[in-house]
C-alpha cells in the first residue's frame, strides 16, 4: 500500500553526516553562547582516532545538535497522529513512544550555541575539548575534530557536557578509541541487525515510530561473537535513516547489542513531512551517503581491515562492492549480505555486482545461517595461532560439500 501525502510540518534540520573540518582549539566559548537551562542538547557518540600528522596525538570525531526545549508537543503530535490513523494503523498503547520518536522532528535548532565537553578515560586525566558554535545554515548541529592530545586510551571512553547556566542536568555520550590497526566492523541497521520492514511502508511505519526495536534473531549473539574472534574490533554503523531518530537507534545498539557497541551515522535530511521521512528511509538513493561513510572509516583507519555487513533490500550490495573496488583486498576483508525475503536475491543481481571481487570474499547468507556464522566466528578464535596459509581456510571456500563462511582472518591483518 502506498503512503498517502499528507503534510505535517515540522522543524527544518541540518546535516549530520558532512566530512568533519578540523576545529581550532581556541574556540571561544561563552556564558551566553554554552547551551543553558532553556536548551536540549543531544550529544552524539564519537570516534577518537590517531592523529595521522602526529602519532602522539589523539583526535576526536564528534557531533551535536542544540534546540530550543519545548515540553510539550501539542499541535505537532496532534497532526502526526492523525496522520498515522489516516494510514488505516491503530496508535493504541504506543502514543509514549510516538512522543518520544517525534520530538526531534518538532526541535527548533539554534544557532550561535557553542558546547564544552569533558573527555574522561584518556591516560592523562580528563580533557576538556570545546565545540564550534553551531551555524545557522546548520540549523543547531555542529560536527567538528577536535584534539585529545596524547590520550593513549583504547575501549570506550565518556563525553560529558558542562552544564550552562543554572543548569544541573548531565548529557553524556559514548567515544570510542581504537588504534589504526586490527578490524573494523561497518554495519547496515536497517533489516541487516534490526527489523524494520524496509519494503513494507506501512509496517516501516509502525517499526519506526509505535514499536520497540527488535533484532534480527542471531545477529546480537553473532556480533558478540565477532567482537571477541576479531579482538575488540571498531564497530561503526550506518542507516538509511535521518538524524532525528538517532535517540532511539543508538538505544537499540546499546542494549541490544552491548557486546558490539559503536558510533552511529545517520543521514541529512530536511524534513517537510512524515510521509517525506518514509520515503527517504525506503529510497534506494543511499548509494552516495554510505560510500561516503565507507571512506571516511577507512581514512580515519588506513591500516585497519573491515567487515562490511548489510542486506539486500537497497544498495548494500552495490555499496560494499565499490568499496571493495576503491580500497581493496588489503581494507575490505569480507562482505555479509543478508538475504531478505521479498528482496531482489537473484543470482543475476549478485552476479552482476560481485563479479569483480573474489568469491571467497562474499557470504551471501540466509537467517537460518546466522547461528552457522556466530559459530564459525566463535571457533575462529582459536585458530589465532595457525600458519597464515592454514588460517586462510576460514577465507572461505569449499569443505567438502559445505560453503564455508567469510570470515576475515585476525593474523592476516598484524603489522
Amino acid at each position: 500500500m502506498k503512503v498517502q501525502r499528507l503534510v505535517v510540518p515540522l522543524a527544518a534540520a541540518a546535516s549530520v553526516y558532512a566530512r568533519p573540518l578540523s576545529i581550532p582549539q581556541s574556540s571561544s566559548v561563552t556564558a551566553r553562547s554554552s547551551p543553558n537551562i532553556f536548551n536540549e542538547v543531544l550529544l552524539f557518540d564519537g570516534l577518537a582516532y590517531p592523529d595521522p600528522s602526529n602519532a602522539a596525538n589523539t583526535l576526536l570525531q564528534i557531533q551535536a545538535f542544540v534546540s530550543l526545549r519545548t515540553p510539550d508537543l501539542g499541535i505537532d503530535l496532534a497532526a502526526v497522529t492523525a496522520f498515522i490513523n489516516s494510514l488505516g494503523i491503530q496508535i493504541g498503547n504506543s502514543l509514549s513512544i510516538l512522543e518520544e520518536r517525534i520530538k526531534i522532528w518538532t526541535a527548533i535548532g539554534l544557532p550561535g550555541k557553542a558546547a564544552e565537553l569533558t573527555i574522561n578515560g584518556c591516560a592523562g586525566g580528563p580533557v576538556k575539548v570545546k565545540l564550534p558554535k553551531t551555524d545557522g545554515r546548520d540549523l543547531g548541529l555542529v560536527n567538528g575534530v577536535v584534539s585529545l592530545g596524547n590520550c593513549q586510551a583504547a575501549g570506550e571512553l565518556e563525553a560529558v557536557l558542562t552544564p550552562g547556566f543554572l543548569d544541573s542536568r548531565t548529557v553524556k555520550s559514548s567515544v570510542f578509541a581504537s588504534p589504526d590497526s586490527g578490524f573494523g566492523v561497518i554495519s547496515d541497521i536497517d533489516d541487516t541487525i534490526k527489523i524494520s520492514n524496509v519494503l513494507d511502508k506501512l509496517a516501516l511505519v509502525k517499526s519506526t515510530f509505535l514499536e520497540e526495536p527488535k533484532p534480527i534473531p542471531g545477529m546480537p549473539e553473532l556480533y558478540s561473537a565477532l567482537a571477541t574472534s576479531l579482538n575488540n574490533p571498531t564497530f561503526a554503523y550506518l542507516t538509511a535513516s535521518p538524524y532525528q531518530l538517532y535517540p532511539f537507534l543508538n538505544d537499540f545498539i546499546d542494549t541490544s547489542f552491548s557486546g558490539a557497541k559503536g558510533p552511529l551515522f545517520t543521514q541529512n535530511l530536511t524534513i517537510v513531512d512524515i510521509p517525506e521521512v518514509i520515503d527517504f528511509i525506503t529510497s534506494s538513493n543511499t548509494f552516495e551517503y554510505k560510500t561516503g561513510v565507507v571512506d571516511r572509516l577507512q581514512e580515519m583507519y588506513p591500516n585497519k581491515k573491515w567487515l562490511l555487513i548489510g542486506d539486500s533490500t537497497q544498495k548494500d550490495p552495490e555499496v560494499y562492492a565499490a568499496a571493495f573496488a576503491k580500497h581493496g583486498p588489503g581494507a575490505i576483508a569480507c562482505i555479509w549480505i543478508r538475504e531478505v525475503e521479498g528482496a531482489d536475491n537473484s543470482a543475476e543481481r549478485f552476479g552482476e555486482i560481485f563479479k569483480d571481487i573474489p568469491q571467497e570474499k562474499v557470504k551471501i547468507f540466509k537467517d537460518s545461517e546466522i547461528s552457522a556464522l556466530g559459530f564459525t566466528t566463535k571457533k575462529f578464535k582459536y585458530l589465532g595461532n595457525l600458519p597464515l596459509k592454514e588460517s586462510r581456510l576460514l577465507g572461505g571456500g569449499q569443505i567438502g560439500s559445505r560453503r564455508v563462511a567469510c570470515v576475515p582472518s585476525y593474523q592476516a591483518s598484524r603489522h
